[in-house]
Formats: C-alpha cells, structure tokens, sequence
C-alpha cells in the first residue's frame, strides 16, 4: 500500500534520532498529517496490521498519543513489524514518559525478527548500548511479549486471517467481477455479494477482479515477506531464519 510505504518512511525518520543519531524534521506531526489522510477501512479485514499501524500514524500526527499507542499495539498483535518497531523506539527513547530502554530493546528485537535492515540495525545498536542488567531484562521481556507479538504466534495468525479472507474473495469473483473495498476502491457499481462474516460495506460487483486481485495479492507478499514458512497467494521461496529475538547469543555490530 504506497500511503502506509511512505508512513513508514515518515515514522523511521522521525524515530530514529536517539538510535542512530539523525536529525528529525521540524514539525513531525506536520509531516505525518500531510502523508494520512486517513486508512482504509476495508483492509482491516485483510490485513489488520497494516490498518491499525496506519491508524496509529493517523492518530499520532493529530495529536492523539494514547490512541496512537493503542493501535500500534493492535497493529502488533497481528505481527506487524513497522508497529513493534515504534513501539520499541517510544519505550527506548522514552517518549511520553514511557522510558524503559530493556522494554525498547526487547520491542525493537521483535521487530527485527524477519532481519530487515533497517528494524535489525537499530535492534543492535540499542542492544549494543545497553548494559550487561539492561540486555538481561530486555531478554525477560522478549520472552514474555514473544507468546503475544512474535512471528510463530502473531505472523500466522495474521497469515491465516489473510488467507482466509483471500479466499472468500476469489469464491466471490470467480464467475469474473470486481471488489469493492472500502478506502481502496470507489463504492459503485451494482452489488452482486459481499465478503467477511460482519456484513460490512466490502462488496463484489460486475466488471473485472484482476487489478484488485493483484493489488491485494502484492500487499500480502510485502506484509509477510521474510517470515519464515510464509505462504502467500502468489509463490515464495522457503526461507531460513535464525530468531534474533535470542538477543544474549545472536547479536552482532551493525555494519
């Protein structure tokens, strides 16, 4: 989804400064306000951590900063890796007044679990700065959030809502037909069905599935890509992870 992409970017920027020392922009709130406007709806049934970590920006950027912290906390809970990393980073740098550096570092490690360059360089530089008491407790920590937050727990059980709801979309438009999705695509067109058990205003309609198909299609290869024995709707190649969560044994020195 380019509008959560360019969030991302926005939020790394803003985030990284007591890790790597950046300077951030002058008016962060601005900037966010400016890139979300608002999130699409529709995708919460589809990938709810991309819609609640979006949300979370949205509330962020107006100035609603426990909200804010709620959502990326249920953007999280479905494995959302932008999510633990600014919450790993709010925690670390003690934004609000929440500072817990072993918290942070232990957020920042989940984040950094599929090795993304970016999460995993600023998982080591937290880690590496902190002490020998701080990498004991933010060990404690990663064992405990793990149960919730990592990959084996909070991945597939995002996987398999994604799935799930990939699937009930391809039944509906089989015959040939388009999805409707609120905030992704306009709400014309006759309604011939709707998909997800809540009724809601996502709907197919007559005319042609494949851009809708592949857009949806793309967005879940980018959610889950690098989590291991991920299956999507288009192929992947198996990949070997080692859990960087294991903070006292596998971490290294960013290059």
């Amino acid at each position: 989804m380019p509008v959560v992409r360019i969030v991302a970017f926005v939020l790394f920027c803003i985030s990284t400064v007591a890790v790597a020392g950046e300077a951030a922009p002058d008016n962060p709130r601005e900037a966010i306000k400016a890139s979300v406007k608002g999130c699409a709806t529709g995708l919460e049934r589809l990938l709810p951590g991309e819609y609640y970590f979006c949300a979370g920006v949205r509330d962020y950027g107006q100035g609603h900063d426990s909200r804010a912290e709620e959502r990326f906390r249920d953007a999280a809970y479905w494995a959302s890796k932008p999510a633990q990393y600014v919450l790993g980073l709010m925690y670390y740098n003690g934004d609000r007044g929440k500072l817990n550096r072993p918290l942070g570092v232990a957020w920042l490690a989940l984040a950094a679990e599929r090795h993304d360059p970016l999460y995993e360089g600023a998982f080591t530089r937290a880690y590496l700065a902190s002490s020998a008491e701080e990498r004991a407790q933010a060990d404690a920590y990663w064992r405990n959030l793990r149960d919730r937050y990592a990959d084996p727990v909070a991945g597939k059980r995002a996987q398999r809502r994604y799935l799930a709801e990939m699937r009930m979309i391809e039944a509906a438009t089989a015959v040939g037909g388009s999805i409707f999705i609120t905030g992704l695509s306009p709400p014309n067109g006759d309604s011939m069905g709707q998909f997800g058990a809540d009724g809601d205003a996502n709907r197919v309609g007559g005319g042609s599935s494949f851009s809708m198909n592949k857009l949806l299609s793309h967005a879940g290869e980018d959610y889950f890509r690098g989590m291991a024995g991920t299956v999507t709707v288009g192929e992947v190649q198996p990949t070997e992870l080692v859990p960087i969560g294991q903070v006292a044994s596998r971490v290294s020195a960013p290059r």
